[in-house]
């Protein structure tokens, strides 16, 4: 199957309608749409996967679904001509439909009370958390409505598999603490073997970028008294790029447990282990918290703007001369070269991809350099060099760049531009 196959079935995923509360105001859906993105964006923050920006386009399709499904009282996601608030048989056309054709389009619905409730419900069901957490998710959009008595919550995301932010991401993540010891198991299609219905415990997984191939051998849960968990192994649906297991029993709350995924991945032999703790005694229910902001700990990566090579004016699609910007090591760990979370890569600022055209031989579309120095210890310079290609068109560009360490945490945000001038 096709990766464009794989994410148009991804689009069949649906969780059950429960609640029909009152028809929120067009503020009101925008304000949520907002409010969804920064909730999505920090469960994303929160397991290392990068996060993402909201484009007009998806937010209107999202909404667009939502207000048919909240109008005809009916769930998934697919619409029947005629009927009220049509704009599309299926996500990709109403995405179409509001004016953008990108190659992978995938959605998520659910139609429980409250949009912040629907969202967390949708993360902590696996086939609906894999699009919402996958790292080649670059672009989401949310719409919530409760027209016509109706209720429903509807994300729909793009993707670009050309690149590879990070290699994998892992929920729960590692260190990761507060996890639900149980999930209700409410999901379509079920990734729990026919007729075991839930409480379960929490589904962990991993996902992997850029469309490699991951198979399974075996995995694990390992109680702190070395017993091992009993486990369900969820089948893949949709894509090839991840493996899912359950438990069979709600976890213990306030606990931390050890888990390992041997897997394959690209027929590459790989171990995949990590701990996390449930949350204390009354936080393991299925039914989740209130979303609260992660506040992240640190990490011990951060950085000062040193220098930088001088502005470049150029003619119109003329490539400049390599540039350098340079940061001071300000952190407590050192900058590592070729380790995936402790490298640091000069990036766009918010991961803004617009700037890509302009990139001579950048990494990826949102980051224009790694560090040239093997090691940068704490209190060392570490320089970052790129190239840039002029616009064809006259004027001034100021590109917003900024220091990352991919997988960890954003070095510190100090206003640090390159101005490009084209005559």
């Amino acid at each position: 199957m096709t990766k464009s196959a794989h994410l148009l079935a991804l689009a069949c995923l649906t969780l059950a309608l429960l609640a029909w509360p009152l028809r929120a105001s067009s503020d009101a859906a925008s304000n949520i749409a907002i409010d969804l993105l920064a909730q999505q964006n920090g469960l994303r923050y929160a397991i290392g996967a990068p996060t993402i920006t909201s484009d007009p386009r998806l937010i209107v399709a999202a909404q667009n679904h939502a207000d048919y499904s909240a109008l005809n009282h009916t769930g998934g996601h697919y619409e029947t001509a005629g009927q009220p608030g049509y704009t599309g048989y299926a996500p990709r056309d109403r995405v179409a439909a509001a004016g953008w054709s990108p190659s992978f389009v995938s959605e998520v619905a659910a139609g429980y009370s409250g949009a912040s409730n629907a969202l967390n419900e949708l993360w902590h069901a696996p086939y609906h958390r894999l699009g919402m957490m996958h790292p080649n998710n670059v672009s989401s959009g949310w719409g919530n409505s409760t027209a016509g008595g109706g209720s429903a919550t509807v994300g729909d995301f793009v993707y670009d598999f050309s690149v590879r932010p990070v290699d994998f991401v892992r929920s729960p993540a590692a260190s990761q603490t507060g996890i639900p010891a149980s999930w209700s198991g409410n999901e379509s299609p079920s990734p729990l073997p026919s007729g075991i219905r839930g409480p379960v415990g929490y589904p962990i997984m991993v996902v992997y970028s850029a469309g490699q191939n991951v198979t399974m051998r075996a995995a694990e849960i390992v109680a702190p008294n070395g017993s091992r968990v009993p486990i369900y192994y969820a089948p893949q649906q949709f894509e090839y790029d991840y493996q899912v297991i359950i438990p069979q029993q709600p976890l213990a709350a306030g606990t931390t447990y050890h888990v390992r995924f041997d897997i394959n991945v690209n027929s590459r032999m790989v171990t995949n282990e990590w701990d996390f703790t449930t949350a204390g005694a009354g936080g393991s229910s299925s039914t989740p918290p209130a979303y609260k902001p992660p506040v992240p700990a640190d990490a011990g990566y951060h950085s000062r703007w040193l220098s930088e090579s001088p502005f470049p004016t150029l003619k119109a699609g003329e490539v400049s001369a390599p540039l350098t910007i340079s940061f001071t090591n300000t952190g407590s760990k050192s900058w590592v070269r070729g380790v995936e979370g402790q490298q640091a890569n000069l990036g766009v600022n918010g991961d803004n991809r617009q700037w890509a055209p302009l990139g001579i031989g950048w990494p990826t579309p949102d980051r224009v350099a790694i560090q040239k120095e093997a090691i940068v210890a704490p209190g060392q310079v570490g320089s970052f060099t790129f190239q840039v290609r002029a616009p064809s068109a006259p004027g001034t560009y100021a590109i917003d760049l900024r220091g990352v360490i991919d997988g960890t945490v954003w070095l510190e945000d100090e206003g640090v531009f390159l101005y490009i001038t084209v005559r």
